[in-house]
């Protein structure tokens, strides 16, 4: 009966690791993501990986760019733009959720039904809202709606931010501090009228403004779908766009405390066959 009981344990025991794996599936991709300029990387199971086309995410990967890196996140019901130097992660669980660990990300949504975290705070809104965040301690939170109002849950204290409103959290456990955003820059060159230019020249984007530092974004004509972004010290910046037709560009100013404001007005360049 001894020798049964043993033979018994010993055969569980070795089952136990099939066991295991056969309880814990492989995590269902929910997002796409889109490689559209520079170093993208997808992190998955501990390792990561550079990407140059489109990959799938599940709970528990990680994204992160280099610092010439853009990436667009998307699920059926938002849409995630991944800024330059950053680090975001879909959350591993039943509740999904995306963490922002360094950089920057805009987020478009038709439901409010995922919230962005930070080690500082909590945002959860449709919309569409700029997140930033800086990892030197002791961390730092940044919130700038666009359309919609956003939640913001830091410290022991929920605060509603809509447009015109920026919003900062300095540390983990901070009272959230509503703030006044950077005036949006002006006379932007070109502008309303579009400016022509034969494929493969250069064009400078130009505005005027009184940040020292701004955030520029060009993208299709409609605006839904950026193309490239740049972050500027100074009022101008050299740019080569992609292909051939009309683009749509707009420009933020950036605060010292690195909180970005509303952008400007549209101005359009058209690139045209040589």
């Amino acid at each position: 009966m001894r020798s049964a009981r043993c033979g018994a344990a010993l055969v569980l025991a070795a089952a136990a690791p099939l066991l295991a794996a056969r309880s814990e599936p492989p995590a269902t991709a929910v997002a796409e993501v889109r490689v559209v300029e520079g170093r993208v990387e997808h992190g998955h199971d501990g390792s990561w990986k550079g990407e140059s086309t489109s990959f799938r995410m599940a709970p528990g990967d990680h994204v992160r760019t280099g610092e010439d890196g853009l990436a667009v996140l998307t699920l059926p019901w938002m849409q995630i733009l991944v800024g330059r130097d950053s680090a975001v992660s879909l959350a591993s669980g039943r509740v999904l959720s995306t963490s922002l660990e360094k950089g920057r990300i805009e987020q478009r949504a038709s439901s409010d039904i995922l919230k962005v975290k930070t080690k500082e705070a909590e945002i959860r809104g449709a919309g569409s809202v700029v997140v930033s965040r800086a990892d030197e301690a002791p961390g730092l939170t940044r919130v700038s709606p666009r359309a919609g109002i956003f939640l913001v849950k830091a410290g022991r204290k929920v605060v509603a931010v809509a447009p015109g409103q920026g919003l900062l959290v300095r540390g983990k456990g901070a009272a959230p501090e509503v703030v006044a955003l950077p005036a949006a820059p002006r006379d932007l060159r070109p502008g309303r009228d579009p400016l022509y230019v034969e494929h493969g020249q250069p064009v400078t984007l130009a505005w005027t403004g009184t940040a020292r530092r701004y955030h520029v974004e060009v993208s299709s004509l409609s605006g839904d779908e950026v193309l490239l972004a740049r972050d500027v010290a100074g009022t101008a910046v050299p740019v080569s766009l992609p292909g051939l037709g009309t683009f749509r560009w707009r420009v933020s100013a950036v605060d010292e405390d690195g909180l970005e404001g509303a952008p400007s007005d549209p101005g359009f360049v058209c690139v045209v066959e040589k």
